[in-house]
């Protein structure tokens, strides 16, 4: 490929020549079709239609790297700057500064009929969104659905009520002659873990059984476990944050939360994502002494497959894009139309592509990292080292993904901060040996369908320290698949935790000159 002197000065060349050619050539360009063909076609108001990528498969490993990414996980933190908020029962809830406000719809029992808790159910339509918050009670069909293999969900029309003392939902039907019915689910989207937090949801069929209600609600509520495998940037999102989007956009922030497992630390560390999804006290169900009565409560968080969305699947048509820009949009971050950074800034000639390079903690380094980031500069690139596990004010760290046009890393959970780049922005994803089957589905398809560009570099078995270690006859190097095929726990032992990455500067150069392609 040549030296890398040569590949920056070529670099170079193809900026300068992007930068002065390409404005006249978009002006010619421009004027031709508007010439040709004017009026002919009407272009879609939704531009490229978002491509959804095929089921993946629902591995074991679906805890994957990320069980074991230990080097870029968040710990467990301690409660502190985390204010407790009083609910309307008086129930003490930790839960973010801006989210203290009391709870929309509720009223005094004497205030309200049973009939009248189904009254100011649909919330009104806000920022052009589609909303789907019109629940009507089901007749002839259970409130449960367990048929899906990530997740367990009920969905309760009319009168509800819940009990979180008990970790319990009431439904109570119109008519009082049903049979009772009961289900106890995992309220998370990863249904298999067995330690995930259950709810238990009860049919009523006799008035005397129905538990008086303490406040009464004119919104919707979603009941939801923390927990599982959270911790971890991967699982937090692709566990909990994109199917609580999934299950609470469409109310336009007018859904109350009530959290079991609660874990105020993740409440903190996420306050901007919760803060945009409700704008009603999070209420921690564990510890919660009310019977809080709704006219439409979901238990369980809808998830389609990992770390991403598929859009026939949702009434609303919602995307990993769309999850993408409520993300920024919750965190202040520049709107969609705004370029990558690089483009952006178009007078400063001088101006080089920006990449963020991670630097992971134990397990899968750069152990050449001094090579790596002397092959960075030769190619043109200013670089951002980054530590997730020290960089670690999230609100500081978005802004400076933000300010990025690339994001670079092995394989890992750290690579989940692509959520925080633009639109146009590249993943430059460095897989380590033994795990490409991985690679695609846990980042590769979630980059492209958030509207990212993905570059996949595979590294050979003499990149990584596997080879010094076992040998070029061990399995280990010999036979992946075998690997794999012996189960999860050796692919989680060999390539995950015992692997580091000595990255081949010249056979990587192709992969970064394709990155600064999409760039420029």
């Amino acid at each position: 490929m040549g030296s890398p002197k040569a590949a920056k000065s070529m670099l170079k060349q193809r900026i300068w020549r992007h930068r002065l050619i390409a404005p006249f050539a978009a002006v010619l360009i421009t004027a031709v079709l508007a010439l040709v063909f004017s009026g002919l076609f009407a272009q879609d108001p939704n531009g490229a239609a978002a491509s959804g990528s095929p089921n993946k498969e629902d591995l074991a490993a679906a805890a994957s790297d990320q069980e074991f990414d230990d080097g870029n996980s968040e710990p467990n933190q301690a409660f502190q700057g985390t204010m407790p908020a009083a609910d309307e029962g008086g129930t003490a809830t930790a839960v973010p500064a801006q989210l203290e406000r009391s709870t929309g719809g509720s009223e005094p029992e004497e205030k309200q009929s049973p009939t009248q808790d189904q009254e100011g159910e649909e919330t009104t339509a806000k920022s052009g969104l589609v909303q789907n918050t019109t629940c009507t009670p089901r007749t002839g069909t259970t409130i449960c659905d367990l048929s899906n293999q990530r997740f367990d969900i009920c969905e309760l029309c009319g009168d509800a009520r819940t009990i979180g003392r008990s970790s319990t939902v009431m439904y109570v039907p119109q008519s009082l002659t049903s049979n009772d019915e009961e289900w106890n689910i995992p309220a998370q989207s990863r249904k298999s873990l067995p330690w995930i937090k259950k709810v238990t949801v009860k049919t009523l069929k006799a008035s005397h059984q129905v538990p008086s209600c303490t406040s009464r609600h004119a919104i919707p509520a979603i009941v939801f476990a923390l927990g599982g495998f959270t911790a971890n940037a991967w699982h937090d999102f692709s566990d909990v944050l994109v199917p609580l989007f999934l299950t609470a956009r469409q109310f336009d922030q007018d859904v109350q939360l009530l959290i079991t497992n609660n874990q105020p630390w993740f409440i903190k560390k996420y306050s901007a994502i919760f803060h945009r999804l409700t704008r009603h006290n999070i209420i921690d169900f564990d510890a919660d002494e009310e019977v809080r009565c709704y006219p439409h409560v979901i238990v369980g968080l809808r998830s389609h497959r990992d770390l991403d969305i598929d859009p026939n699947s949702t009434l609303q048509n919602y995307t990993m894009m769309d999850f993408r820009l409520f993300v920024r949009e919750a965190y202040g971050l520049p709107a969609p139309e705004v370029d990558i950074p690089y483009r952006a800034d178009k007078d400063d000639f001088e101006k080089k592509p920006r990449i963020m390079l991670i630097d992971r903690g134990k397990t899968r380094r750069f152990m050449n990292m001094p090579d790596v980031l002397r092959g960075l500069d030769w190619f043109g690139f200013e670089v951002v080292r980054a530590d997730p596990r020290i960089d670690s004010n999230l609100e500081e760290f978005v802004r400076l993904v933000d300010s990025c046009d690339a994001m670079m890393g092995v394989h890992g959970a750290a690579l989940t901060n692509m959520v925080f780049l633009r639109s146009g922005a590249v993943l430059v994803h460095v897989v380590p040996y033994g795990i490409e089957f991985m690679a695609n589905g846990f980042y590769g398809a979630p980059a492209r369908d958030m509207g990212l560009r993905h570059v996949q570099y595979s590294i050979n078995p003499d990149e990584s320290t596997l080879l010094e270690k076992y040998g070029g006859n061990h399995t280990v190097i010999k036979d992946p698949e075998a690997i794999r095929n012996s189960g999860w726990e050796k692919v989680g032992e060999f390539y995950m935790t015992k692997q580091d990455v000595v990255l081949n500067m010249t056979r990587f150069g192709p992969s970064l000159l394709k990155a600064i392609e999409f760039i420029v």
